[in-house]
């Protein structure tokens, strides 16, 4: 099923790990994608809007505010080419709906949280809560210049550029998702305070640039996974 939105807002806040680190979370067949600093790694921050159908009208849509973990990987689709991505290992969102939808109606299974958003003058904040190990709370800075990230930068071009998520589906198969925006543009922003069980649980992680997309258009469609991979315990 194809399904359309808006990103009114998207946070990425990334680390670089160690490669062999990052090899120990991904399934089988799937490898960690290497930069010149590494594996970059992170949390995905989503305020999304107009979710629907992509055959229905905007208005009909709903609202939600979700968060996911990330890997940059990659993977060979089968016939000699190679896939640059995400490995998401885990997804939560404020949408029970999403949370009963995501894996049958779209690709991408979602668990519930509690997901707050304050905003001040100089940014916002974010916090994210389970009854588990997901959380996440962070503080962000938004500079008022606005300086494009470029697709040449290590860890902008591979965290903006993948369009292929991989993750878990119900049954423990991997599923994929392609996300297809109108445009990439984001600005680097100031992570002022962080607290990420995800992050911390990688002892070779370091601090990489975060960055900030505002108000883009977006449609999710399935994707080929690869067939050879099983979802690591």
């Amino acid at each position: 099923m194809h399904a359309s939105g808006t990103l009114h807002r998207r946070v990425l806040v990334n680390a670089v790990v160690d490669p062999e680190e990052a090899a120990h979370r991904l399934p089988d067949g799937v490898r960690p994608h290497v930069t010149a600093r590494g594996t970059v790694v992170g949390c995905c921050l989503l305020e999304i809007q107009h979710v629907r159908p992509a055959r229905l009208p905007a208005g009909v849509g709903i609202t939600l505010r979700a968060a996911a973990h990330r890997i940059s990987a990659e993977w060979d689709d089968g016939s000699g080419g190679r896939v640059v991505g995400v490995y998401v290992p885990d997804r939560r969102t404020d949408s029970r709906l999403a949370v009963a939808l995501g894996g049958r109606w779209f690709p991408g299974v979602h668990h519930h949280a509690r997901v707050g958003i304050s905003e001040t003058s100089e940014g916002f904040s974010w916090q994210i809560q389970d009854d588990g190990q997901f959380g996440i709370a962070i503080a962000v800075s938004v500079p008022q210049d606005h300086v494009a990230v470029g697709v040449c930068d290590p860890i902008g071009g591979t965290c903006l550029g993948a369009t292929i998520g991989l993750s878990p589906d119900r049954s423990g198969a991997l599923e994929a998702a392609r996300m297809e925006l109108q445009h990439r543009n984001a600005r680097e922003v100031i992570v002022d305070d962080l607290d990420s069980a995800f992050i911390s649980s990688l002892s070779t992680a370091t601090p990489a640039p975060a960055y900030l997309m505002e108000n883009i258009g977006v449609t999710w469609t399935p994707a080929a996974a690869p067939r050879f991979a099983s979802v690591a315990a």
